[in-house]
């Protein structure tokens, strides 16, 4: 059976304005923000507890036996590259990166033209950035120079293509196998990467995930899917679930 384990990124600099309840959330809003010191301390958290001893006793619907991942995937946004880091880190497995699992809307400024706010696509850091910051992680063979993302603001109306887009790429490279795959990604595309397994409409619905916290989709060999759970914080005190 294929275990998915969808890992959201720790607290970055943007949830920290939106928690605070600031309104000035647009003009202070980072393109590509980075973790906060409790984001650090998430991502340590979740790596500790998912590299923890794995023994395989069979089914285990809550991993009580640890979590044994084989593979390790993360978006080039820099909250889930240095989440993934830190459980690459500690499980010793790959960090790769795979670009289309960026958070919805893909990197966009806000600029005000004539008081109201215009969302503008950015390019993003390229090959040397990521070669020369991260240079554990597995980047794309044909990324650019000129920018990962490098196109306007992704339209709503992607979201749920590119999620199904992103669901028949992990059946076909992992379905039909035991492998148990950590996907470091986001709050927004990770509701509608469910819905596509599940077939429901995706603006119908939010499905909560706090920083760092884990939700697993369990696929059977005849192709059936299983939620196993969603939004696990198990590893956090009270203070750090955010």
């Amino acid at each position: 059976m294929l275990e998915l384990y969808f890992i959201r990124h720790g607290q970055s600099t943007n949830n920290l304005l939106t928690e605070d309840g600031s309104d000035t959330y647009l003009s202070q809003r980072s393109t590509d923000p980075d973790l906060t010191p409790i984001g650090e301390e998430q991502a340590r958290l979740v790596a500790e507890a998912i590299a923890r001893p794995y023994v395989n006793n069979g089914y285990d619907p809550q991993n009580r036996s640890g979590f044994g991942l084989t593979h390790l995937y993360c978006s080039l946004m820099t909250r889930a590259v240095k989440t993934g880091l830190a459980i690459a880190e500690k499980t010793g497995l790959p960090l790769v990166a795979w670009p289309e699992l960026h958070e919805t809307g893909g990197l966009f400024d806000v600029e005000f033209i004539d008081e109201e706010p215009v969302l503008i696509g950015q390019p993003g850091p390229g090959r040397s950035y990521f070669q020369s910051n991260f240079p554990q992680l597995i980047i794309p063979d044909d990324l650019p120079e000129t920018g990962w993302y490098n196109r306007e603001k992704e339209p709503r109306e992607h979201y749920p293509v590119r999620a199904r887009e992103i669901v028949n790429r992990l059946l076909s490279e992992h379905g039909g196998t035991d492998h148990r795959v950590g996907i470091v990604m986001h709050g927004g595309i990770f509701g509608h990467i469910l819905t596509a397994f599940f077939e429901i409409q995706a603006e119908h619905y939010w499905f909560q995930m706090n920083n760092c916290a884990i939700s697993r989709v369990d696929i059977s060999d005849k192709g059936h899917v299983r939620l196993q759970y969603t939004n696990k914080v198990d590893p956090f005190p009270d203070h750090l679930v955010t």
